[in-house]
Order: structure tokens, then C-alpha cells, then sequence
């Protein structure tokens, strides 16, 4: 809805962004990737180069980077406290997650922060960034 001059965030967006967020942790541990296309734009980036990780671009390089990596992944994700927000003209979302490293049952936190986009399928990532909190990167 346009409010002053500009497109205003609606409860209905904010609820449909908090499963985008939701569906991203099934999606990745689903058995297949097909839903990896419901989460990420078609131009979807996700960027783990601050934990040392890839920069991958594209839901199609996406899709196979998440089937590839399915041994290594960690057993479940989880997203917690989603914070929703504007930031000079665009919706981004802010929200915490946290893993268990397969190889050593240690426990990893960290933050996503995403730009999300309305397409004409509905709400997708844009891009992620996944940034550590604990334990601190090298």
C-alpha cells in the first residue's frame, strides 16, 4: 500500500517474510532442493564469505550448492528472533541462527542479515548474509 510517498510495510508482508525465513531452514534440510526456488530470488546470493564460506549467486547454482553439500550441512537450521525493517527504500530482515557441527557436536551462532524482495511469486531472499557470533571466526 503506498503511505506518504511510499510503499509502507503491511502485517501481511511482515507475516509472509516470517515464513520466508521459516521455510528457508525446511528447504535446506529437506532430502531434495525443491524448495530452494521458494526462498531465493532468481538473482538470490547467499554469502558465508565472513565465516570463510562461499558466495554463491543464483537459485539455480543455489539449488545445487545445497544438494552438494547435504553430507556436510549441519543436521537441522533454525532461525530465531525475526526482526523485520525498512532501510532506505528497502525491506531487510534481521534474525539469529544457530547449528551443530556435524563433526564435532559443537554449537555455532551466528546472524543472518537479509534483503528481501517482493516477486510476483511472493517474498524472496535477495540475499544473505550469514555473519558468526560464537565461536569467533579465525
Amino acid at each position: 500500500m503506498l503511505v506518504g510517498g511510499r510503499d509502507e510495510l503491511q502485517a501481511q508482508d511482515i507475516i509472509e517474510i516470517h515464513q520466508l525465513i521459516a521455510l528457508y531452514g525446511h528447504a535446506i534440510d529437506a532430502d531434495d532442493q525443491s524448495l530452494v526456488p521458494l526462498v531465493f530470488a532468481s538473482d538470490g546470493v547467499f554469502d558465508s564469505s565472513a565465516m570463510g564460506g562461499p558466495v554463491i549467486e543464483g537459485v539455480e547454482a543455489l539449488t545445487a550448492f545445497y544438494a552438494a553439500s547435504k553430507p556436510h550441512l549441519p543436521p537441522s537450521h533454525n532461525t530465531t528472533n525475526v526482526y523485520v525493517y525498512e532501510q532506505d527504500g528497502e525491506t531487510r530482515v534481521r534474525s539469529k541462527w544457530f547449528m551443530v557441527n556435524r563433526r564435532d557436536n559443537t554449537v555455532a551462532l551466528g546472524d543472518y542479515d537479509d534483503l528481501v524482495v517482493r516477486t510476483d511469486d511472493g517474498w524472496r531472499l535477495r540475499h544473505r548474509m550469514v555473519k558468526v557470533r560464537h565461536p569467533k571466526p579465525a
